[in-house]
């Protein structure tokens, strides 16, 4: 018998996602019935998965530790088990989901929860802002701007992201940059480690999440006329290098801005304290069930 853990965030973004005792019944049940045992904890705050995670890995060996919620559920889990031998699981719950549609993890309780104890272990890359780990994407710029407006509504999903990218598209500056070195002024800029923010925004086509790099994706500004075919690339992963799309591969960045600015992380927004950013690969640094 195997033992998982299972963090559960109860205010992850679908609407299974809104009843976490049907969550939990359902894991105990599926666990049970697949020969495993499962214990589930609640997080109660921002930030309180690392915590669980620490404190959890010095009780035993796990066979796996699994987020069920979100990119940010997902990010708060992993950060501690980078570099470790114990593999995350994911059970999707989340607005976006961008890492487990990424690996082509499925998007259903049950579904998700066969392939947790059916699946194989792979490694992935990860990634790092300042200090700060994500393992889907990271930005700033326009993306920054929406996911700091979509964290303050009440309501989550895509039809509350589209509906402040919308209303915020048409008020948005582009702002400068300087990259690597090189001036730029830029409506967005991405670092991918998997190739999209979530809810099949492919931002980023082309990543892989075991290459040894980042793709870094530089959208300049462009008239107001192009945004609809901006969306569409991004929605039917038809996003590539354009007169206003630039795409780069590295191992590390180095980016300064005039104030610091409102950075994204794995969907997470956060006002830096500094101007001054160096985003850099981590490979093969992350133990994953797929």
């Amino acid at each position: 018998m195997s033992n998982y853990l299972f963090i559960l965030n109860p205010n992850s973004g679908t609407s299974i996602g809104k009843k976490p005792g049907f969550v939990k019944s359902t894991i105990e049940t599926v666990a049970r019935q697949s020969g495993h045992q499962a214990k589930i904890i609640f997080t109660e705050e921002r930030a309180h998965a690392t915590t669980l995670v620490a404190e959890n890995l010095k009780i035993e060996e796990w066979k796996a530790i699994v987020a069920v919620g979100g990119d940010g559920t997902v990010n708060e889990i992993a950060q501690p088990l980078v570099g470790l031998d114990t593999p995350i699981g994911i059970l999707p719950m989340g607005s976006g989901n961008g890492l487990a549609r990424h690996l082509g993890l499925p998007l259903t309780l049950p579904a998700a929860l066969k392939r947790l104890f059916e699946g194989t272990v792979t490694t992935i890359d990860s990634a790092q802002l300042n200090d700060i780990p994500f393992f889907c994407t990271a930005g700033m710029g326009f993306d920054a701007y929406v996911g700091h407006l979509f964290s303050q509504q009440s309501e989550r999903g895509l039809a509350t992201y589209v509906n402040v990218s919308f209303k915020s598209y048409w008020s948005y500056k582009p702002q400068s940059f300087r990259l690597n070195g090189s001036d730029i002024n830029a409506f967005s800029l991405s670092f991918a480690n998997a190739g999209q923010f979530g809810n099949n925004a492919w931002i980023a086509p082309a990543a892989s999440l075991q290459d040894g790099f980042l793709d870094v994706v530089t959208i300049s500004p462009f008239p107001k006329w192009y945004g609809t075919s901006l969306a569409y690339q991004l929605f039917t992963r038809q996003m590539k290098a354009s007169q206003f799309i630039s795409y780069q591969t590295v191992k590390e960045a180095f980016v300064e801005t005039e104030t610091p600015p409102m950075i994204h992380y794995d969907g997470e927004p956060l006002q830096l304290d500094t101007n001054k950013i160096t985003v850099k690969i981590r490979p093969h640094s992350l133990k994953v069930i797929i």
